[in-house]
This record gives C-alpha cells, sequence and structure tokens, in this order.
C-alpha cells in the first residue's frame, strides 16, 4: 500500500517537467518563427528596392538623351510618384532622392563611367542604401539595405552607302549603271531582273547564318568587327545567299550568268569577297562597324539593302584587278595609238552604326597609255617624234562619316522625322603621268607617290633626242569641295555641290604641266637639227602637200609650197616657243632667183630646199632663240595633247563610267532613333 502511495506521488513530478520543456520549445519555434519571418520580409523589401532601383534607371535611361537633368527627373518620379497622383515603386516613406542617380556612359568594355569619358552619356546609374522598414518593431539592428541599378540605352543606328554620283543613261539598269561606276561595263548583258532587289532588305544576322557563319548572340562590336575581318566568301556563294534571303530565287540562275561574265572580263576565276574591315586595314563588304555603347547582335539586326549588298560584294571582290575598256570610241585625230583600262583600287562599302560610322565610295582608277610606236604618226614621223604618255586618273574618292544622329535639334521642322547628319570629305585623289610599275598599278590607292611609285620616264622625244623630256608629273591631291554636311532622314539621298574644279579644269591642268615640260620654262630647246633630220623634215612636209595638186608647173608648186609655209607657221605659233612672227618664214615671192617658181627653179626639189631653209632658221623665243623646226614639231604634238582631254577622259568618265566627276551622293537607308532601355546592371 505504501508502495502505491510513493508510485501515484511520483507521476505530478514528471508532468510537470514536460510541459516546461515543451513550451520552451515552442517559445524557441516562436521566435525562429519571428526571426526567419523578419528575414524574409528584409529579402523581400531588398527585392523592392532592387526593383524600386531597376525601374528608376530604366526611367532615366529612356530620357537620357534629353540631358542628365531630364533622366534624373524621370527616375525620380518614376521612384517616387507625382504629388497627389500615381504613386512610384519606392517603399512607402522613402524617397530616390537626386544625387542617388547618375548619369554617364556604358559599354560592354568598359562598363559604367560616370562622368561619361569614352562617348555621349547612354546610361543612368541609381544607387542607394537605406533603412528597412520593420515588421516586428521589437527587433533592432542595421536593417541597411544597398542597392545598384544601370540602365543603358541601345545605341541608334543607321545603315547608309557612299557613291559618287552616276549619270543616269536611258535603258540603263540600276546594276547596270551602279557597276559602271566601278568600271565593270557589262553593256549586252541583261541585268533588269536584279532591280527587284532595291526592295529588300536583308540584315548581316541573317547574311552570315546562310553563309554559314556562326556569331555568338552577345558579341561585342569589336568582336563583330574582327570576325568579320577575317572572314572571305566566293562571290558565286555570296551573290546565291543575297538573292536566296531577299526571296527572289528566280535570280539564282542569273547569278551564273552574271558571275561568268565578271570573270570573263577580268580573265579571273575564283573572285573572293572580304566581308569586314579593321581600321588601316582594307575595306571589306561592311565597313567597320561604329556604334558607341551598342552591342554587335544589335549591328546584325538592322535591315541592309539587298541591291547594295549585292553590288559592293562585286565591287570587293572585282578591287585590285583592271578592266580593259579600250573598246570606247576615240578620236585622237589619227595621231596615236592609246590603250585605256579601269579598275577599282579601293572597294565601296556599306555603312553601319552611330556616331563616328563611316563609309566609303569606290576609287576607280583609269589607266590612259597613249603612244606614237604603232600609230599613224610614227609611219609619218616616225624617226622624228615620238609620245609615250601613261596616264593616271583617280575618280573622286569619297568618305561619309555619321557626325550626328536622332537628337532633337536634328529633327525636320516640317515632318518632325528623325535625321542623322553627315561630313562628307571627297577629293580627286590622283592625276600623273610617268612610269608606274605595273604591279602597283591597280594595287596601291596612292599610284603618283613620287618617286615610290611614280618614276621619270621618257614621255616626249622629237629628232632623236635633240628636244627630249625625261620627267613625270603629278598633280597635287585636288580637294573636290570643301567637307560637304548633308543632314538626311531615313530613305533620301543627299548630293554633294557640284565640284567648282571641273574636270576641264583638272585636264587643263594635267596637259599645262606637258605642255610646260616640252614648250616652255627658262631652258626652251636649242640647236639645229641635223641635215638629214631637215631633208626628211622638208620632204615629208612636201609629200603631204600632194593632195593639193600634183602637176609638174611653178603654179602647182606655189600652192603646195604656201601649204607647207603655213602648216609650218601655225604649227611654231601654238608651241609657245616663238614672239611675234616666225623669222626666214616668207610667203612666195616671184622672182627670178627663186628656186622653186622663179626663173631658174629647179622643181620640186628648190621647194623642198626652200622649206628646209626655213626649217633651218632660228627664231627668237622667250629665252633666246629656238630653231623653227623644234618650233614646228613642238607645235604638231599640242592638238594631240588637247585631244586626250576632249576625246578620252571626259567621254571615259561620263560615258564609260558614267561618273558625273565631282558630285557624291549619300544614300541614308534606315534609321533607328528609338533606342530600348535595357538593364545591363
Amino acid at each position: 500500500m505504501n508502495a502505491g502511495i510513493r508510485n501515484r506521488s511520483s507521476r505530478p513530478s514528471r508532468s510537470r517537467g514536460s510541459v516546461i520543456i515543451n513550451t520552451a520549445i515552442a517559445l524557441s519555434l516562436i521566435i525562429i518563427t519571428l526571426i526567419g519571418t523578419e528575414i524574409g520580409f528584409m529579402y523581400f523589401m531588398k527585392r523592392e528596392f532592387q526593383k524600386a532601383a531597376d525601374l528608376a534607371a530604366l526611367a532615366g535611361a529612356q530620357q537620357i538623351r534629353a540631358g542628365c537633368a531630364a533622366a534624373t527627373a524621370a527616375a525620380q518620379l518614376n521612384a517616387n510618384g507625382a504629388a497627389g497622383g500615381t504613386p512610384g515603386n519606392m517603399p512607402t516613406g522613402l524617397t530616390l532622392l537626386p544625387g542617388e542617380v547618375q548619369c554617364g556612359y556604358w559599354d560592354k568594355d568598359t562598363s559604367f563611367q560616370s562622368p561619361a569619358v569614352t562617348g555621349t552619356a547612354n546610361a543612368v546609374r541609381v544607387a542607394f542604401q537605406k533603412a528597412s522598414p520593420t515588421l516586428l518593431s521589437f527587433f533592432t539592428g542595421n536593417r541597411l539595405i544597398s542597392v545598384n541599378a544601370v540602365a543603358a540605352l541601345s545605341a541608334p543606328l543607321a545603315q547608309f552607302s557612299v557613291g559618287s554620283k552616276l549619270v543616269v543613261v536611258g535603258g540603263d539598269s540600276t546594276l547596270g549603271r551602279l557597276l559602271k561606276g566601278i568600271g565593270l561595263d557589262l553593256s549586252g548583258t541583261s541585268l533588269v531582273a536584279y532591280d527587284g532587289l532595291a526592295q529588300a532588305k536583308i540584315t548581316p544576322g541573317g547574311l552570315l547564318a546562310a553563309l554559314g557563319i556562326p556569331v555568338a548572340a552577345d558579341i561585342g562590336v569589336g568582336e563583330l568587327n574582327t570576325l568579320l575581318a577575317g572572314r572571305q566568301v566566293a562571290l558565286g556563294d555570296l551573290l546565291n545567299a543575297i538573292v536566296t534571303l531577299a526571296g527572289q530565287n528566280s535570280l539564282l540562275a542569273s547569278n551564273i550568268a552574271l558571275l561568268q561574265t565578271i570573270q570573263t572580263k577580268l580573265g579571273l576565276a575564283n573572285l573572293m569577297v572580304q566581308l569586314g574591315s579593321l581600321a588601316n586595314g582594307p575595306n571589306g563588304l561592311f565597313a567597320q562597324i561604329i556604334s558607341p555603347g551598342g552591342s554587335g547582335s544589335s549591328a546584325l539586326n538592322v535591315g541592309v539593302n539587298a541591291l547594295d549588298l549585292l553590288y559592293t560584294s562585286i565591287g570587293v571582290a572585282t578591287a585590285n584587278h583592271a578592266i580593259d575598256v579600250s573598246s570606247l570610241n576615240i578620236n585622237l585625230l589619227s595621231l596615236a595609238k592609246i590603250s585605256v583600262q579601269a579598275g577599282v583600287v579601293q572597294p565601296p562599302s556599306i555603312g553601319i552604326g552611330g556616331i563616328g560610322a563611316k563609309a566609303y565610295n569606290a576609287q576607280v582608277r583609269t589607266f590612259i597609255h597613249v603612244t606614237t610606236d604603232a600609230g599613224p604618226l610614227s609611219s609619218v614621223l616616225q624617226s622624228l617624234v615620238k609620245l609615250d604618255l601613261p596616264i593616271v586618273l583617280d575618280a573622286v574618292t569619297a568618305t561619309g562619316t555619321i557626325t550626328d544622329m536622332c537628337t532633337p535639334a536634328l529633327q525636320d521642322p516640317v515632318s518632325g522625322k528623325d535625321r542623322a547628319k553627315f561630313q562628307v570629305r571627297s577629293t580627286i585623289a590622283n592625276v600623273c603621268v610617268g612610269k608606274i610599275d605595273p604591279t602597283d598599278l591597280f594595287s596601291k590607292t596612292d599610284a603618283c607617290s613620287y618617286p615610290a611609285t611614280l618614276k621619270d620616264q621618257d614621255l616626249i622625244n622629237v629628232l632623236s633626242g635633240l628636244l627630249k623630256v625625261k620627267s613625270h608629273v603629278a598633280l597635287p591631291v585636288l580637294q573636290a569641295t570643301p567637307d560637304a554636311q548633308l543632314t538626311l532622314s531615313e530613305g533620301e539621298t543627299g548630293t554633294t555641290p557640284v565640284n567648282n574644279l571641273q574636270l576641264g579644269t583638272t585636264v587643263s591642268q594635267l596637259l599645262g604641266q606637258l605642255a610646260s615640260l616640252l614648250f616652255g620654262g627658262n631652258q626652251p630647246p636649242s640647236g639645229t637639227p641635223s641635215a638629214t633630220q631637215l631633208d626628211q623634215l622638208a620632204t615629208q612636209l612636201w609629200n603631204d602637200t600632194a593632195s593639193i595638186c600634183t602637176a609638174s608647173n611653178v603654179f602647182c608648186w606655189g600652192q603646195r609650197y604656201s601649204s607647207a609655209i603655213n602648216t609650218i607657221r601655225q604649227n611654231a605659233g601654238q608651241s609657245g616657243l616663238i614672239t611675234g612672227l616666225l623669222n626666214g618664214v616668207l610667203d612666195l615671192v616671184s622672182g627670178l632667183l627663186n628656186t622653186c617658181t622663179g626663173l631658174f627653179s629647179i622643181g620640186e626639189q628648190g621647194c623642198k630646199n626652200m622649206i628646209r631653209d626655213t626649217l633651218a632658221s632660228q627664231t627668237n623665243g622667250p629665252s633666246g632663240s629656238v630653231s623653227n623646226a623644234i618650233s614646228f614639231l613642238a607645235g604638231l604634238l599640242q592638238p594631240l595633247l588637247d585631244a586626250i582631254g576632249s576625246s578620252i577622259l571626259t567621254p571615259l568618265l561620263t560615258n564609260v563610267l558614267g561618273i558625273n566627276l565631282g558630285q557624291v551622293d549619300v544614300n541614308l537607308k534606315s534609321l533607328d532613333c528609338k533606342g530600348l532601355p535595357m538593364l545591363v546592371y
């Protein structure tokens, strides 16, 4: 019984201990739950802080082009809300301060700069540290939360091209006219079907995919330029990819014919196209992409005109290869033989990018070789006059650079459209005469650099060296116009002002220097031709008058003599070597002693002797006496020099190449100014 009592009395003590333990556990769980709840709330508030910072940065970036003050105001409005209006995104009781908003520049390589150093401000950073509100007021301690957000506005992008002003000829297809501008006259080849490509747009990214070239989705602009500059593709593959992406599969067969025609013109196969360009390197299909603050992926998604792609691809593939264009109908007064070649020494390119982006037109070189070795002149005066003039003329080279874009000040005052501003620099880069190594002729952009590329050569040789010009002529770089400024909307084409230095003036300067070498200077040619040379020249002049009459009488001889003397007088007079009338050149005077028509005439030989004496006589020139023979032969070449300008250079540039020398077109194909804000940090 006692034992039972003891057992009953022991149970309550065990029960009381169990309650205390359970209570302690329960309290611990409550405390842990409260702490966890508070910590969770702080994490929630951190997310709210971060969300507010992100949204404020995005709102600020969207207004960054209007200035930092506008961007800061937009960020604060988004975070704090408007007084009495829509609430902001900051938690209740907290405010985003102006000092917590920074404007700056961001790109993948430099991260965020404030203030902007590398480029124009394009990003906003919102950074603040604030104490989190508490869910349970009895918790104390450090409750500061720091957040940081950077939003950048995607760079505005333009796609544009630069080209020489082309002459529009009735019946020309657009592609045919463009190809003429780079020396490819494909007359007889049907190119009209390609004009439909002018309405199609292709993205560089799509083109690379069609060519099987992989590109990372997050590629940077620098990496993209390096990738493109390091890749070459066959021209045929590129042409096929372009027409396929443009939805013009019917042109695949035309591509075969077009490629074969080009290869036949050049005498080459396996034409290759470099896709990209780097600074101070050769140009490719796309000029170096400049996109401040932008990414390579944005440039890959720009729409590019398919016809521009096709034409520029051909220009890049055919660069540094000469094309014979001697089929041009050239009249050089039957005095000489000429050969003419044209080719691209610097290909055209397509420009993509923002401020600082460039595009180039094709630098087309024309090489005209004028000689008398195998022409009609050599059969008439073969041992008396030899001419060898290698002439290089580079058509207008031009660079268009975006200097500003998408600002309120540039908007069209009438339509309100966004616009881009271009600086256009154009020059007639090279005009020269002299010896150039054939390997340098179409492979170097500056063939007229003396003495590196251009060398002295025997240009003119009269009377087997009596009058000889071994030299060169190189006009300095000719500025076509002052740097022109063009402001264009999407789809517009602007043209630089007419070149004040017209082609005729350019040719006049070139030929003037040639004439100066031959006719002028302080040391005019002196001396008298040999007796044999004088006999040969007098006989030739006499024989040339046979068309007047052939009768063996003094009347016919007198007419022929007068004609020969007039020829001497006219040619010598235009040589620039004489002043006044020629001494010793007299009209025929009847007299007993006249050996041509006088009483003691010895017939044709007497007339030839009188012509010979006239040629041997001396004339007073600007710096001394010059033989009439030298003056006559020098003047004989002047019409030839004039004909080079009027019969070669002008029709070649306008009719064959289709270039209106001195004017440049800039076409703004597309312009994207919207610029979407994106979180970059």
